[in-house]
């Protein structure tokens, strides 16, 4: 059994302007999405976890008061700032030489623990995939994580690392939060998502 403590970031930063709302707050039965994949991450092992946040910091800070919180000022830069963010707090604000990092974005919430161990039993840059379908959370090494840290802010993540894919079975792994819509399908989905919302009673 892998008991390796490996620390996360977990990515709040989007201004959500096509949802219309903070994806990070959306409920799902009766926690919101950036408290799930928190509460997912501790209990995968994964700590510390940094999380970074744009626009909804003090609500943020109210959902989840142990984790540290890092504010990106430029969100529409693309992901990859706010994870350049979040690397910095981990070796400059916390002291730690990163040698494996948990990235998980808040709007990508169809996954569970179970997957992300399975995903940390490899070693390497890792994502979980269903179908021959690459998703969310992903797992990154040493030299990737160089590799980050050095790039522009808004160069994608897939353009900068490889990721080889660990099969899982999660048929909804891909869903992303971004539209109204997305978020009517996610509630709609509830019997079919349980696994991942499992927690209480359908969502």
């Amino acid at each position: 059994m892998n008991t390796e403590t490996v620390p996360a970031v977990l990515l709040a930063a989007g201004l959500s302007r096509r949802l219309g709302r903070p994806k990070a707050l959306v409920s799902v039965n009766g926690r919101t999405l950036v408290e799930w994949a928190h509460e997912r991450l501790l209990a995968a092992n994964c700590t510390p976890v940094v999380v970074v946040n744009a626009d909804i910091v003090p609500e943020v800070k109210a959902l989840l008061p142990s984790a540290r919180i890092v504010v990106n000022p430029q969100p529409d830069l693309g992901r990859t700032g706010s994870l350049q963010l979040g690397l910095r707090t981990f070796v400059d604000g916390l002291g730690q030489e990163l040698q494996r990092l948990v990235v998980v974005p808040v709007d990508r919430p169809c996954w569970d623990v179970h997957l992300l161990k399975a995903l940390l039993e490899h070693e390497g840059n890792v994502a979980p995939a269903h179908d021959g379908r690459k998703g969310h959370p992903v797992v990154l090494g040493s030299e990737a994580l160089v590799a980050v840290s050095q790039a522009q802010q808004d160069t994608p993540l897939r353009d900068l690392v490889h990721f080889a894919p660990v099969s899982v079975f999660a048929p909804w792994l891909n869903m992303n939060i971004d539209t109204p819509e997305d978020v009517d399908q996610l509630m709609a989905e509830g019997e079919h998502l349980s696994s991942c919302f499992s927690e209480s009673e359908g969502i």
